[in-house]
């Protein structure tokens, strides 16, 4: 076997892929971003892998996306077809490229604005160390406090109250719908906006301050969707951003606005953990979780659950019951004790129900891990799940409750409860229209080709044209 299918065949064999499901990821990837006409047949990546064919343009920077995503890495053209100098020449940009240790407030929003402009797709995935260094660069460093600026027109405090309501309106959004196109640039069209009084108004420090938090918390937003809609090194790029942007907003002399943007940092880190744990990436997700939690033990205690849940999160990915158990815990008893009046703004959406949910979906991943103890794992993630997955057609949260419901269908077929995870399954796909998330299309396709191998099952058959109907719909 030559070098060039080696490498194709080892990136393959760590996903568990055949050259079918490349296929089939790789369409995914182009229906994502409206270019179905670009769509390839399911049998081509075959001649790929077998007899080293290399593709023509774009497909050859597609596969190296659709697989730096996939595996959480940096992997360009040139890796998986070596020897053409033409796919070396456009290697392209990691997400912390040029994102120095000692950063200041300009350099952030001056990044900020070049990511709005770009291409989501010019930039891979980071993992490992320069990830972990990146992330801790964001929260330990200490820039000076900003001050104010000399524009004609000034920024008045009904303005920012005005902002602060899209922001809570437009987190409302990405709930009910995801991470759509159409949403996300809504949201950086926000984002620019309020970049733009903060280059270009006047204000007074505190109200700069509180631009600067909007900033964070805006990017953050982006982030979230980007990675909601398949763009995970732009979704990574702007929670490290968002990082730095709060960062540099508790520098604030107002006690309340300091604490607000500290514990903004801390919930972004953990955002970034989350998405590390759901890349294959455990170990970088329970670094950065450990760091949001060492930083933040004089949290509010609602921040607190939230990032002891992260950190559950990221220690079922690893794989690690007791600890799990021990984080799980701790966010639990955290929530029981919070009052959401010292909640800040951000916590809105965190209840008993959603952390049960994020716990259930942990287990499946530590039953993965944990063959023996298996079954006792997952029949504990079907109790927790089910509250949130079973919940009416309401607008609020349709989005996770169409994920968590489709990681529920997983839990029943681990334990071959087949007619369960069907009627599970239908439940999640009425919720599809108005959800515009690339990332629970994607478990949906997933879980068509497991059902698709029990096809002469009678429940399952019916099952199939019905799904096949919803993400066509999609």
């Amino acid at each position: 076997m030559s070098a060039k299918q080696t490498l194709l065949n080892e990136y393959l064999e760590r996903l568990n892929w055949t050259p079918r499901e490349l296929a089939h990821a790789i369409n995914a990837w182009l229906e994502a971003r409206g270019r179905t006409s670009d769509r390839i047949h399911p049998t081509t990546p075959y001649h790929w892998v077998a007899k080293g064919f290399r593709p023509y343009a774009p497909y050859p920077q597609i596969v190296a996306q659709v697989l730096s995503t996939e595996l959480g890495g940096a992997i360009s053209p040139g890796d998986l077809w070596p020897g053409r100098p033409e796919l070396d020449r456009h290697q392209p940009a990691s997400a912390i490229a040029a994102l120095a240790a000692d950063w200041d407030v300009d350099e952030v929003i001056a990044k900020v604005s070049e990511l709005i402009r770009e291409d989501p797709d010019r930039r891979v995935p980071s993992t490992g160390v320069p990830l972990i260094t990146a992330a801790l660069d964001g929260i330990r460093h200490s820039p000076p406090r900003l001050i104010g600026s000399t524009g004609k027109d000034a920024v008045r405090p009904a303005l920012m109250t005005l902002i602060a309501r899209h922001i809570a309106d437009l987190r409302l959004l990405d709930d009910q719908a995801g991470g759509g196109a159409l949403n996300l640039r809504y949201v950086n069209g926000e984002l620019h906006a309020v970049l733009d009084l903060l280059r270009n108004a006047s204000a007074s420090a505190d109200i700069r301050e509180r631009l600067l938090l909007a900033t964070a918390d805006l990017a953050q937003l982006s982030g979230w969707m980007f990675w909601d809609s398949g763009h995970h090194a732009a979704g990574q790029r702007y929670l490290l951003l968002s990082v730095r942007a709060a960062r540099a907003a508790a520098q604030s002399s107002s006690p309340q606005l300091r604490q607000v943007a500290t514990e903004s940092a801390a919930n972004t880190l953990g955002m970034l953990a989350y998405q590390s744990a759901h890349s294959g990436q455990p170990a970088d997700a329970i670094r950065i979780a450990e760091a949001a939690t060492d930083h933040n033990t004089h949290a509010s205690p609602g921040t607190r659950a939230r990032l002891n849940g992260r950190l559950a999160t990221a220690q079922a990915a690893i794989g690690d019951v007791h600890a799990f158990r021990n984080a799980a815990h701790q966010a639990k008893a955290l929530l029981h004790t919070r009052r959401q009046a010292d909640d800040p703004p951000f916590l809105y959406y965190l209840n008993a129900d959603q952390l049960a949910a994020e716990t259930g979906q942990a287990l499946i991943d530590l039953a993965k891990h944990n063959p023996g103890q298996a079954r006792a794992l997952l029949n504990e993630a079907v109790d927790l799940l089910t509250p949130l997955s079973s919940t009416g057609l309401r607008n609020e949260y349709q989005r996770s409750a169409l994920l968590h419901g489709c990681y529920l269908v997983q839990a029943h077929l681990q334990l071959h409860d087949l007619e369960a995870a069907v009627q599970t399954l239908r439940k999640a796909t009425e919720r599809l229209p108005g959800v515009q998330s690339v990332r629970c299309q994607s478990l949906l396709r997933q879980l068509r080709r497991t059902f698709a191998r029990r096809a002469r099952n009678p429940y399952v058959a019916d099952l199939l044209p019905e799904l096949d109907d919803a993400l066509r719909s999609a």
